[in-house]
């Protein structure tokens, strides 16, 4: 599913947190959002979920103005820093709350979650006897299951050390590579934008600095901001 987000700005009282954002996101590709804190990242991701409307603006999926549909129509999973697993649920459980199908199909679809993000020896797990890295992974297959056009990634791998947000990111990559789906994800890690995304979104101020694909951030820096940033 594509995404356009045509001339959106948000504000809160007299803050302007988002200025004329004007960005389009192809199907299928894995785009990376970055910027200081307090760039506007967040608010833009869920103006996208549906979590925020904006103060002005559109955004529309696949060519339908989407700006006021309802969350729970949007097709969109959703992966945070925070796990978000419930500890008294099975790893199995996790993934298979909230699923509406047939209970005769409801086991194949989880098993093929737990292999797709390689968990397959897990389902009998609780969250508490998980690493940090296959937590994360939990919380991928459950966004996973409502079968998403759209995957929103906020920080996923922030809480995560050095090596395991590596491996993360490159497993993501691999996961990307398989499925029909539309992502974006908010990282303060340029490394990490660099190494795994189609494209890449710089914020700065509520405003986008430079959209683009990763190798011209570097070649072509659009302003000494974006130069600085990367180095």
């Amino acid at each position: 599913m594509s995404i356009l987000i045509e001339n959106v700005s948000q504000k809160f009282g007299s803050n302007l947190i988002l200025s004329k954002i004007n960005l389009e996101i192809s199907t299928g590709n894995l785009v990376a959002l970055i910027g200081p804190s307090g760039s506007g990242k967040s608010t833009l991701l869920r103006i996208i979920a549906g979590f925020e409307k904006p103060s002005q603006g559109r955004i529309w999926f696949s060519g339908k103005n989407a700006t006021l549909r309802p969350i729970q129509e949007r097709q969109i999973g959703f992966v945070f820093q925070e796990y978000a697993l419930f500890p008294k649920m099975t790893i199995f459980e996790n993934i298979a709350f909230g699923l509406k199908i047939q209970k005769k199909y409801l086991k194949s679809q989880v098993y093929e979650l737990l292999q797709l993000t390689q968990l397959e020896n897990f389902e009998k797990f609780y969250p508490h006897q998980l690493s940090g890295g296959q937590k994360q992974r939990v919380a991928f297959a459950r966004a996973l299951a409502i079968e998403p056009k759209i995957l929103l990634l906020d920080e996923p791998f922030g809480a995560l050390d050095v090596k395991v947000r590596k491996n993360l990111r490159l497993w993501l990559r691999n996961l990307h590579e398989k499925l029909p789906v539309t992502s974006i994800f908010v990282t303060h890690d340029i490394h990490e934008a660099m190494e795994i995304s189609d494209e890449i979104v710089l914020l700065k101020n509520g405003c986008v600095e430079q959209f683009g694909y990763p190798q011209e951030f570097y070649e072509h820096p659009a302003t000494t901001f974006v130069k600085d940033f990367l180095s």
